[in-house]
């Protein structure tokens, strides 16, 4: 069994979700068999790396059995005797027209279904996502099923006080939600609390005029910290010294923050909506996203309980240990073997 991993978003500067799946599952792969591997563009520029996903790509498979595509896209052809495994994580390009380019909106929207229906099998991330797509693409329903991702073992707790910090982690992004975040720590009960509100790592979107008030005003207030660019490791910190993590997000095709703030022992609030239910289990406390009344009393509420606190974290603790990438890897492999036995019969 010959596999490649494409592994074109690899070679991207900027990491979100689907890079950091695409990096801890191709590692974990390569990690259960050795055989496994990736091939990744030399191009840092963005358009270039898609022309070598249709040209270069289909050129390099042609020698393997099966090529695993990771990251919501594949080639437009392969030959023949290549079969096509892809992980599609949402539909968020025809969700979310906005976020993207105009270009990408609509290449996606064109490449997308032509991929499915060439793909042996599909992968997603969540039952949310899964019955969104079969809604989409009802053809695809015979051949796709679930793999959670896994969360990186660095993702750890550690027995020490915790700060006097609340964490948001995700990118700014209307559709997280970070403005609730930033409107209630502007709030005067909580601009007179020595509670901060901490927000590293974070990536900026464009934003409209409303937003990027909101912003300034935030970064100008004493109680609210922003943090660009922190490195994984600072990012871990922070999610241990935690009292609390906030993630009131509109759309969540899996979520991982939350489940990384359990890993590390810090309590977490969520959203009530899309796949963090499914992902987050009995371990969060949840809110309606598009209730601000709903996220400041339940993060007040939980600031105050210690008691509830403690229950979250040893929650939190036993449900994010569900999520690993060797689990996911060993679920993916039985996948490609049995797209190959379907073919050889």
């Amino acid at each position: 069994m010959k596999i490649l991993i494409d592994g074109r978003v690899l070679a991207h500067d900027h990491i979100s979700g689907v890079q950091r799946h695409a990096q801890e599952i191709s590692k974990a792969l390569h990690k259960a068999d050795h055989t496994i591997t990736a091939v990744t563009p030399k191009y840092k520029n963005k358009y270039y790396q898609q022309i070598w996903e249709h040209t270069l790509l289909p050129f390099y498979a042609r020698k393997y059995d099966i090529l695993y595509c990771p990251s919501n896209i594949g080639p437009i052809w392969l030959p023949k005797k290549t079969k096509l495994v892809m992980t599609l994580h949402d539909l968020a390009f025809l969700d979310f027209p906005k976020q993207y380019s105009s270009f990408f909106q609509k290449y996606y929207a064109f490449l997308v279904p032509k991929i499915l229906r060439r793909a042996q099998h599909i992968v997603t991330i969540s039952n949310f996502s899964k019955e969104r797509i079969i809604q989409e693409y009802p053809w695809t329903e015979k051949k796709i099923n679930v793999i959670n991702h896994g969360i990186s073992p660095y993702f750890a707790t550690l027995e020490e006080q915790k700060s006097d910090y609340t964490l948001y982690v995700g990118s700014m992004n209307e559709i997280k939600n970070f403005q609730a975040v930033l409107k209630i720590f502007l709030m005067p009960e909580f601009k007179t609390n020595p509670l901060k509100m901490v927000l590293p790592g974070v990536s900026t979107f464009t934003q409209n005029k409303t937003i990027a008030a909101l912003l300034n005003e935030a970064k100008t207030a004493e109680n609210i910290e922003i943090i660009d660019g922190a490195m994984q490791v600072e990012l871990i910190r922070y999610y241990q010294n935690a009292k609390l993590f906030v993630f009131p997000s509109f759309h969540e095709s899996f979520g991982f923050p939350p489940l990384e703030a359990m890993a590390c022992g810090t309590p977490v609030i969520v959203s009530d909506v899309t796949a963090l239910p499914e992902v987050c289990g009995d371990a969060a406390l949840y809110v309606d996203p598009h209730s601000m009344n709903d996220i400041k009393e339940k993060t007040q509420m939980l600031l105050k309980d210690k008691t509830l606190q403690k229950k979250m974290i040893q929650k939190g603790l036993e449900r994010s240990a569900q999520f690993t990438w060797n689990k996911a890897a060993e679920e993916h492999i039985k996948i490609f073997k049995e797209v190959l036995t379907k073919e050889n019969h």
